[in-house]
């Protein structure tokens, strides 16, 4: 049987045969010659591995021919038509940052604009955006374009030898961009700005752009249900459903991401452990998801009250705690379909910086957790959490017969103080006045996140239907905490060190 060659086998080959032989013989090339070979092979290889976006209209980033080196996604392409805000939306890792900075760089070839780059304060802007060493933007632009670089928190500015600018600003004062005209503009982690001045600086950063021939704005940020990014996405999802109306294409674009989709450009072993850490809690699916979570009509709590800057802390960010008390909203029975008995363990303190000179206590809530246990189990469980965190007090809720929990208490441990309090409100009336506390942003989560995910679920979706509304029982006993620490005047006054007023029990 005879073989028949391809025909464009062959043309192909005989082309890579031609293009080898084309090659200068190293042997008879001088030093200067084989050094600016090299120099021009390597700025090939860069110019190549600089590429970003390929023209494939579904491309997974990974490397296929032509393109030997990890890439843009195809979600990671600018949108093709005539927008005005792009907001990429989406988990971390999932390469905000990077894309981007690529926008940037595209948009500085033309010759002669001023971009502004926007983030949370001056510093970030200058680390994150700039000087990155994977995806700032001095990793991106070649150097051979930029003119000069100023590198300050007074001034972070890159000068491309096309007359174009590109400069850095902090979010901290919309006065920072008075002034200012604009062609571009991008805003890094718009979720993260203060919430009392990012509309402001958003609004203020579109005056900026006023003059320029096509206005544009990048915005990339992990999902956070605060107000000004709500109402940004708001304008998007109305004009994403006119567009599937038959309307024009939107002018505010979002585009939505899981961290899990830059997987090959991630540690796994960071990956495992972000999983293990958010994976099934509520900051999860902001953090790792990128999905903007949707208040609950009706719930006393809003999504916007667990991004405050400052709401979670580590333990050693806490400062000296007045009282501690552990609170418990039991169950009666303990049975496989009875309610669980909840154990919330809360500190009242000063904050180590006051805002706006507040000097009230905040509430920092140490450890929250639930199960079912018979009544001697869960004394004996609040008996150890009181030595635990060094309380001055356990905080029972008698109702529904449960009276007689001190005694057992007392047969337990009878170094513990306690203290009844019983139910005269119903429970969302009971909870208002927490809730409130969490809106004054006095209220705080200490430790790892997954420690108060069904706390937080249960706060975010208590409507307080009664009857048909299942029982929170997590959300009851931090309600009994934060009542007794900061909304009871009743309350004992902080523990001295020879304080034997909580001795007596009652």
């Amino acid at each position: 049987m005879t073989r028949r060659r391809n025909p464009a086998g062959r043309s192909s080959g005989w082309a890579r045969r031609r293009s080898v032989e084309a090659l200068t013989n190293p042997a008879v090339m001088s030093l200067q010659q084989l050094q600016a070979e090299v120099a021009a092979l390597a700025r090939a290889d860069d110019e190549s591995r600089r590429r970003w976006a390929c023209d494939r209209p579904d491309c997974d980033g990974l490397p296929h021919p032509g393109w030997l080196h990890n890439h843009a996604r195809a979600s990671q392409h600018v949108p093709a038509w005539a927008w005005t805000v792009w907001m990429l939306l989406t988990g971390r890792g999932w390469g905000k940052t990077r894309t981007a900075a690529e926008a940037v760089r595209d948009w500085a070839k033309t010759p002669g604009l001023q971009i502004a780059v926007i983030a949370k304060n001056a510093t970030l802007v200058r680390d994150i955006c700039f000087d990155s060493p994977k995806s700032g933007l001095l990793a991106i632009i070649p150097p051979e374009d930029i003119a000069k670089y100023n590198s300050s928190l007074g001034e972070t500015t890159i000068k491309l030898k096309n007359g174009t600018i590109i400069r850095g600003f902090g979010a901290e004062t919309p006065d920072n961009l008075r002034g200012w005209a604009f062609d571009k503009v991008w805003c890094d982690e718009y979720a993260a700005w203060s919430r009392n001045t990012a509309q402001e600086v958003y609004d203020m950063a579109w005056f900026c752009l006023r003059e320029a021939d096509s206005p544009q704005m990048l915005i990339s940020t992990t999902p956070k249900p605060l107000p000004h990014v709500k109402r940004l996405v708001e304008r998007g999802r109305r004009q994403e459903q006119k567009h599937r109306e038959g309307g024009d294409r939107p002018r505010v674009v979002l585009t939505r991401g899981h961290m899990s989709e830059n997987d090959a450009n991630l540690s796994s072993a960071a990956r495992e452990e972000l999983e293990e850490e958010y994976a099934g809690t509520r900051q999860g699916r902001q953090e790792l998801s990128g999905e903007l979570l949707e208040d609950v009509e009706g719930a006393l709590w809003k999504g916007w009250m667990f991004e405050v800057e400052g709401f979670r802390l580590h333990a050693e960010n806490l400062p000296e705690l007045d009282r501690v008390v552990v609170s418990i909203d039991p169950a009666t029975k303990s049975h496989e379909n009875a309610d669980q008995t909840a154990f919330t363990v809360a500190g009242r303190g000063i904050p180590n910086v006051s805002t706006y000179g507040d000097s009230r206590p905040h509430a920092y809530l140490l450890h929250a957790e639930q199960g079912r246990h018979t009544p001697t189990a869960s004394m004996r469980r609040a008996a150890e959490l009181y030595h635990q965190h060094k309380a001055d007090c356990v905080v029972i809720e008698a109702n529904n017969g449960g009276d007689y929990l001190p005694a057992l208490l007392m047969e337990v441990d009878p170094t513990v103080n306690w203290r009844i309090v019983h139910a005269t409100r119903g429970k969302r009336a009971r909870s208002a006045p927490v809730a409130q506390v969490y809106e004054q942003a006095r209220a705080h989560h200490v430790g790892p996140v997954r420690l108060f995910a069904e706390l937080e679920e249960q706060q975010t979706t208590f409507v307080g239907l009664g009857e048909t509304e299942d029982s929170p029982d997590l959300l009851d006993s931090s309600v009994w905490a934060v009542w007794d620490l900061l909304l009871d005047p009743s309350m004992p006054p902080p523990r001295k060190a020879d304080d034997q007023r909580l001795s007596g029990r009652r």
